[in-house]
């Protein structure tokens, strides 16, 4: 191998890629470390996204596995992102080909207009702050980006193009009183039908357990839920919806023919 790699590279894979994760570990040079990340256990109220950032950050570069399960990995796409994002030296094995190459791209222009009822105003608020000041999202935000004495449907239109135009989604926050609101399902009706391919653009992360909208069952996209249950906590459900936001825009600016898989 005649490419200079880092002394200690993070090895970014979906675990369903084991065979090939271990053909690049047999490969790489004695001078480089490779870190394989475990599953992560994370309590409650704690980010799994938090230690997984940190390893990435300790390691002075990163491989990602691209092929395979690891296309369709949220995960991947996440952390192949944040090390471009930190200026780490990025590398991409090819499962197909076994050939490493080196991936200089720019970070993903993560792009986000956020929709919302207003009695879900301050949930929507912290989680918005979050993805904004700790995952690097640029989020469209209402009562942040609309100044007094404009008028709101037309500063709502141009975010919502904005955001649109550069490969962004909108998100929206649903909740039992959104799913009652004649208004807002009339105006996603109207947004579905008048802009081009509206439905791969929208993510719905749910707040609570409701119904989506009865119109949006014929498009069958998947949607985020936000709220805690038996199985993963509400804290746990936000880093579900960073990395699949990370991943769609992923999918749609740098691998479009990727379809969704386990988030692995």
């Amino acid at each position: 191998m005649n490419m200079p790699l880092p002394a200690k590279c993070f090895i970014s894979h979906s675990y369903a890629d084991t065979a090939a994760r271990h053909q690049l570990l047999r490969i790489l040079p004695d001078s480089v470390a490779p870190v394989v990340f475990p599953p992560i256990h994370a309590r409650p109220h704690e980010f799994v996204s938090k230690p997984l950032i940190k390893a990435i950050l300790d390691c002075d570069g990163l491989i990602y596995l691209r092929g395979g399960a690891s296309d369709r990995s949220f995960w991947v796409a996440f952390e192949r992102d944040y090390a471009l994002r930190s200026s780490k030296p990025v590398f991409r094995y090819d499962v197909r080909t076994s050939e490493l190459s080196s991936d200089s791209d720019k970070p993903l222009d993560l792009a986000v207009f956020a929709s919302y009822h207003r009695d879900d105003r301050e949930r929507v608020r912290q989680t918005c702050k979050f993805l904004s000041k700790e995952r690097n999202f640029d989020v469209w935000l209402d009562i942040k980006d609309i100044s007094p004495g404009t008028l709101w449907a037309d500063e709502i239109q141009k975010g919502l193009a904005d955001r649109l135009n550069r490969g962004g989604y909108v998100i929206i926050f649903w909740s039992d009183k959104a799913s009652r609101s004649e208004f807002i399902e009339k105006e996603l009706a109207a947004a579905a039908s008048g802009i081009q391919g509206f439905n791969d653009k929208v993510l719905f992360a749910l707040l609570e357990r409701c119904d989506l909208p009865k119109f949006w069952a014929q498009f069958q996209e998947p949607y985020v839920q936000l709220y805690g249950d038996s199985e993963r906590s509400a804290t746990h459900r936000i880093d579900d919806l960073v990395v699949r936001l990370y991943w769609l825009i992923y999918r749609k600016t740098k691998i479009p023919e990727a379809t969704p898989g386990p988030s692995l």
